[in-house]
């Protein structure tokens, strides 16, 4: 018996969404792999991530990690009480309601307004911040109302200090204002957890060989001429993406390449795997080990190194 290609590509989807659901705890059924996010997204080509992403009301939520859009969201107050149910909390961690699932809330930066939020075991963090805009036609609403009714009693539930409710507020000049949640990504972006994180090579000392206004653009082996080079392609509030371009590179020639042919350098990378490496404060932070095919190649661009990467087919289906 011989099978197609979709075939082929269907058996290894369903082996490996079977043995993903069987691990995490889930029973498994016809209706829940036809229901399964996961599911399409393995029959698209795209692997699961190193951890579960994060729930948005019920399903996986593959664009926060992978992207670093920003998001509208509903939440909660801010509390310790449901931390025991929170992915990556600790009894007594202070958790929030994010669309449906329990976030980790690493800082508090004004209670109710803004905090930093985690998810699972990924060294990642969001800011979810309460975002405030002027509405124009309720304005308007109110203040017909209250130039009809003069007399009229408006009554409002209230915290001491400014008149604030949980959607909207009034200020002083009687304008409305309306709230809603954002959610936004802090760094780089997460495309490289399609990946799997990897120990860092301890036989090199790695440092800047060339450094434009953004910061260091290639790194390479301390005190040589040739050797093991790394090519910047993100860049995010302090911390700095370069994959791996080769082991045996001449630095004199690579600097120049790499101002000049920037493009050319990442179209010359060859081989199955590509090593991906985070840098901040002049030193390593992780390294990862990506199938090149899955890597957003053709998206980096050196004059916007800080961008959305989320592929085509990251959440297909």
């Amino acid at each position: 018996m011989s099978f197609s290609d979709r075939e082929k590509q269907l058996i290894r989807a369903a082996f490996t969404w079977g043995q993903i659901t069987h691990k995490e705890g889930y029973t498994l059924s016809d209706l829940e792999i036809e229901k399964s996010v996961l599911f399409r997204r393995l029959l698209a080509g795209r692997p699961p991530l190193a951890f579960p992403p994060p729930l948005r009301h019920g399903f996986p939520w593959y664009e926060v990690i992978e992207g670093r859009g920003e998001h509208v969201v509903n939440a909660s107050e801010a509390s310790p009480e449901c931390s025991i149910i929170a992915p990556g909390s600790k009894p007594g961690d202070t958790c929030i309601l994010i669309d449906g699932a329990f976030w980790r809330v690493a800082e508090t930066v004004r209670e109710r307004e803004e905090y930093i939020v985690e998810w699972g075991e990924y060294p990642l963090q969001w800011r979810l911040r309460k975002h405030w805009e002027v509405n124009y036609e309720m304005t308007q609403q109110l203040n017909n109302f209250r130039k009809d009714n003069p007399n009229a009693e408006i009554h409002f539930d209230s915290r001491p200090g400014h008149r604030e409710y949980s959607e909207f507020r009034i200020d002083d000049e009687q304008t409305v204002w309306l709230s809603e949640w954002q959610l936004s990504r802090i760094g780089l972006s997460g495309w490289v957890w399609v990946g799997v994180p990897v120990d860092a090579p301890s036989s090199a000392r790695l440092t800047p060989l060339f450094q434009d206004q953004q910061g260091p653009l290639v790194i390479g082996e301390a005190d040589k001429k040739r050797g093991t080079g790394w090519l910047r392609i993100e860049l995010a509030e302090g911390e700095f993406r370069f994959i791996k371009l080769g082991d045996k590179l001449e630095y004199q020639s690579l600097i120049p390449t790499a101002v000049t042919q920037f493009e050319t350098l990442l179209h010359g990378i060859q081989g199955e795997e590509l090593e991906v490496m985070d840098w901040r404060d002049d030193k390593p932070l992780r390294h990862y080990s990506v199938p090149t095919q899955l890597a957003p190649l053709e998206q980096f661009d050196l004059g916007d190194e800080n961008y959305n990467l989320v592929p085509d087919n990251a959440y297909a289906g």
